[in-house]
């Protein structure tokens, strides 16, 4: 087994490797008490830091995060006899990843804090919760497409909660009177799962088998879908 495979935490949230690596990295994560524990909290991380607004970062915010992961020492991976220590070799890449961890985290709290009523706070808090429990869930499957236009969507499922997460960034932006609507897809036919109005949508009664499209609708949304999908993904 690869030494190395400790440090793809991040990376593999993210998918951001390949699939041999995920492939690898999947049956590494089975018997990884550490590393199972690191996916899971970096997944309940990039949920709650989807719910914040964007801001512009305060100024030099990016070099005082990347000086300060330098100044503070990394702890190791949770001691396991069936584990070997990393290489130093990963050093850089555990810098790497310290350092996208801190962005997360400054970049979540300076979401929250743009926040301007109680009443808004609760409502993300509770969504939160929501989406939380579904990508951290032990059974979360995701799925990823790109769109014709540059975007990606992500749904992260959980067959037990019988939920999917589904999450879209650079997605073309649509003229006035038109919206992206999210379908659950099944034999049957397709059912409205809701508007993809922010970054994030919580899809309820998902079944194995089922499939996730996004289609382009008339503002308000329909009962069924009138275009073809922009992008569909497997549960």
């Amino acid at each position: 087994m690869r030494d190395d495979l400790h440090v793809l935490t991040g990376s593999y949230v993210l998918d951001a490797i390949s699939d041999g690596e995920r492939e690898e990295f999947e049956r590494h994560l089975q018997a990884c008490l550490s590393c199972d524990a690191e996916v899971r909290g970096l997944r309940e991380t990039a949920a709650r830091l989807a719910l914040a607004r964007t801001v512009a970062p305060p100024a030099r915010m990016e070099q005082r995060v990347l000086a300060a992961t330098y100044q503070t020492r990394q702890l190791p991976p949770l001691a396991a006899s069936h584990l070997q220590a990393p290489r130093p070799a990963s050093w850089p890449r555990r810098v790497a990843i310290a350092a996208a961890a801190a962005s997360v985290a400054a970049a979540v709290s300076l979401g929250v804090a743009q926040l301007s009523t109680q009443h808004q706070l609760d409502t993300v808090r509770a969504s939160g919760a929501e989406i939380a429990r579904v990508v951290t869930a032990p059974d979360a499957h995701v799925a990823t497409a790109r769109t014709g236009a540059g975007g990606r969507v992500t749904a992260v499922t959980s067959a037990a909660l019988r939920e999917s997460v589904v999450s879209a960034t650079g997605m073309a932006a649509l003229p006035h009177g038109r919206v992206y609507q999210v379908w659950v897809m099944s034999p049957a036919g397709a059912r409205s799962a809701g508007l993809l109005t922010g970054t994030q949508l919580l899809a309820s009664a998902v079944t194995p088998g089922d499939r996730i499209g996004i289609t382009v609708e008339p503002a308000g949304g329909t009962t069924r879908p009138t275009t073809t999908p922009v992008a569909v993904l497997s549960t």
